[in-house]
């Protein structure tokens, strides 16, 4: 009939449109009276088709901001789960007021927001942005969405019932989230409280221009959260509703009819699934008022006469054709924005293949040349071994490579927030001179290098090395901003206002390296401290240097700022909080390598490893038992008859039991016998610490070592009281 009236998407449209407008103007009554019935039956089908289309629009529209509401609860859950990961909740009821204002500036200025809470495993509130301290009585216990975040080991969210407040008696929708401790057991959950009233107004705004219709959210087992006009509270839908079949299937969008459960009218339905919940965005209609339109146009065409039936029939054809130009311009912008998606999905890629070029240029640069000096400094100890020389200088290069690999892995765990600090006190009167004493020799003789530090500049707690790597990297940059005549290179410590949203009447200092250098381009200064980003040469550097700068100085809760003109230089300030004055230095002893008179389990699956650690533990005066597996070494601490006095194990032993399950069950087997666990993993040395465990990173110098399993046989055989781990170095 369609094609009939209004001719196909072909050249003949034109002469059948003609033919119809002929056969009108010459049939009859009856003639006029069936073509009437035809075109009221073609407009009733369009009306639904529109009313369903429109029903689809606003659905989707719903689902777009119930999205956004969505998204920026994940936001919050994950700021919020990375504030407090890791800790208990004593420890998390401890920082409740910084937990409070965290949350409130998580939640400033969103209206959709009721409320955020931290819940402990019995249901008892640790922090929320509402108040500082949360009322110790509430108790949440009993509510269905804590029921289920303590019987579900999903990550997942919960989306509750509307609720009312116990303590404001507003109605709320929660969203909640399971929390665990590191070991996966309940902690408690999170709770993101929205309020359906923003919903209802979303909605009325929607509908301003759409009498009849009704928008609604709706959990996927039948429960509206939220509709307009409103119905009454806690309504759900029938068990029979064709809507509520659809949601249990899983369906993601969709289209259904039938009798509502809510009010007993014929609706027209459209749904959209709101990302992956068990939630729908859902718009209705009633039958009635979708085809109110049409049965008004209906009337009036049925007083009018044969022309202007024509004139209506014209009208629908041209109302066909704007539908199908627009959707012709849609589809245009469609393919436009999918090229646009491949074209950033193709930059995305090549920036992470750039980044790993760099990484792997310039970190296999610099690990080479480490090499190159072991195996020549080796070849040189062997030549003088053979002509009975010491070997002392051969072997210097070798321990300077060492550091320098060392060096470089702290900086990639660094880039990375991975790499522990060791906090101490730290003298700038001694430091900034003696970084730039180094400087001096370092940088050449072209290169000037100075430093000034005020005699007012107090102590910094962080670590020593990493500050003295970071005014390494900002030397050396200077160095290769610098014209090939040479230049200026001044490094200060200043006294320096406190920056804002820092604590009243805190004290800070400024660290700074400046030089007369270039500069930097302006097009490159945002991202100088992007990881493996470099302006040099291939070969010349990782493009981690001014990256370990700013994590250093952000772990140690401070702050960087970098000042550059091209063709006026840099300077680079690091500001950081004071902690009080220099203190008198205090006459140490010299340090004297301990002697370990024990019987030492040596657990270490690579044999070099293993071989040389027991010839450092037998010239220390140990008696060492070595093993290549966990499973050998448990067997010989459980054997009374081997007389283990404490064991030295690596974390990552390979395949099978790892140095922590070794740790462990030696501690149920023996409780007394000490354990020293080593790891070069950042991870696993978090782990065991967590755990209890004394842990030593890899490389250690054999000092550190030697001490270590000293301190440790001091504590297991109770000439000192006992005390919590030492933290990772």
């Amino acid at each position: 009939m369609r094609d009939l009236l209004f001719g196909p998407s072909s050249p003949d449209r034109v002469p059948r449109a003609v033919w119809v407008l002929r056969l009108a103007t010459v049939t009859s009554v009856v003639a006029v009276a069936a073509l009437l019935a035809a075109i009221a039956w073609l407009a009733r089908e369009r009306a639904i088709d529109e009313g369903r289309a429109r029903l689809g629009r606003l659905a989707q529209i719903s689902q777009e901001q119930a999205l956004r509401i969505v998204e920026t609860n994940e936001v919050i859950a994950r700021s919020l789960m990375a504030a407090t990961e890791g800790e208990d909740n004593a420890a998390l009821r401890a920082r409740a007021p910084h937990l409070h204002q965290l949350m409130r500036q998580l939640t400033e200025g969103l209206q959709q927001m009721q409320s955020v809470w931290i819940w402990d495993d019995q249901g008892r509130p640790v922090a929320t942005n509402l108040r500082p301290v949360p009322p110790a009585s509430l108790d949440i216990s009993d509510r269905t969405y804590f029921t289920w975040a303590r019987a579900t080991s999903s990550t997942g969210w919960f989306i509750s019932e509307p609720l009312r407040s116990r303590t404001t008696g507003q109605l709320f929708i929660d969203f909640s989230r399971r929390r665990a401790l590191p070991d996966g057991r309940f902690a408690g959950a999170l709770s993101v409280s929205l309020l359906p009233a923003y919903f209802d107004q979303f909605f009325r705004d929607q509908l301003a221009l759409e009498p009849g219709v009704s928008l609604a959210l709706v959990r996927a087992d039948g429960t509206l959260l939220s509709r307009f006009p409103a119905t009454r509270e806690g309504a759900r839908l029938a068990p029979g509703s064709p809507l509520l079949a659809a949601m249990q299937a899983g369906s993601g969008a969709g289209e259904t009819r039938g009798v509502s459960s809510i009010d007993g009218s014929w609706r027209y339905v459209a749904y959209r699934r709101v990302g992956e919940l068990p939630l729908y965005a859902v718009a209705t209609t009633r039958q009635d008022e979708l085809l109110q339109p049409w049965r008004r146009s209906m009337l009036l065409l049925s007083l009018l006469t044969m022309p202007l039936a024509l004139a209506l029939a014209a009208v629908c054809w041209f109302a066909l054709r704007r539908v199908q130009s627009e959707h012709a311009v849609a589809l245009t912008h469609r393919q436009e924005l999918e090229q646009r998606l491949r074209a950033e999905e193709a930059l995305r890629q090549s920036q992470k293949m750039e980044a790993l070029g760099r990484l792997t240029g310039g970190v296999a640069h610099d690990f080479n040349n480490l090499l190159m000096v072991v195996q020549s400094s080796i070849a040189v100890a062997r030549r003088l071994e053979a002509q009975g020389r010491p070997v002392t200088s051969a072997l210097e290069p070798v321990e300077r490579a060492i550091r320098s690999g060392a060096q470089l892995t702290r900086q990639l765990l660094a880039v990375a927030r991975r790499q522990p600090l060791q906090v101490r006190e730290v003298v700038l009167q001694d430091t900034v001179p003696a970084v730039a004493q180094l400087m001096t020799r370092t940088l050449g003789s072209t290169v000037r290098v100075s430093a000034e530090v005020a005699p007012e500049a107090g102590l910094v707690a962080v670590d020593e090395a990493e500050l003295e790597l970071a005014l390494i990297n900002l030397c050396i940059n200077a160095r290769d901003a610098l014209p090939a005549g040479g230049g200026t290179v001044v490094l200060r410590a200043v006294p320096a206002d406190a920056p804002e949203g820092a604590e009243a009447g805190s004290s800070w200092v400024c660290v700074s390296v400046q030089d007369s250098g270039s500069g930097i381009p302006p097009e490159a200064l945002p991202r100088v401290t992007e990881p493996f980003f470099t302006t040099k040469p291939p070969g010349k550097g990782t493009g981690l240097g001014l990256s370990q700068v700013a994590s250093f100085v952000q772990q140690s809760g401070g702050q960087l700022a970098i000042h550059s003109t091209p063709g006026a230089g840099t300077t680079v300030d690091l500001l950081l909080p004071c902690h009080g004055q220099r203190a008198v230095p205090q006459p140490t002893a010299a340090p004297t390598l301990p002697v370990l008179d024990a019987c030492l389990a040596l657990v270490e699956d690579n044999p070099d490893i293993r071989s040389s650690l027991q010839l450092l533990m037998e010239q220390a005066g140990a008696r060492v038992l070595p093993f290549a597996d966990a499973p050998s070494a448990l067997a010989a601490v459980r054997d009374t008859a081997s007389r283990i006095d404490i064991v030295l194990s690596d974390i990552n032993l390979g395949a099978g039991m790892g140095g922590v399950a070794l740790a462990c069950a030696v501690r149920a087997s023996r409780p007394e016998l000490p354990i020293v666990l080593m790891t070069g993993y950042t991870e696993s040395l978090q782990e065991a610490v967590a755990l209890g465990f004394r842990v030593l990173p890899k490389p250690a110098s054999p000092e550190d070592l030697l001490r270590a399993l000293q301190d440790a046989l001091v504590r297991g055989r109770g000439e000192a009281p006992p005390a919590a781990p030492p933290p990772a170095p």
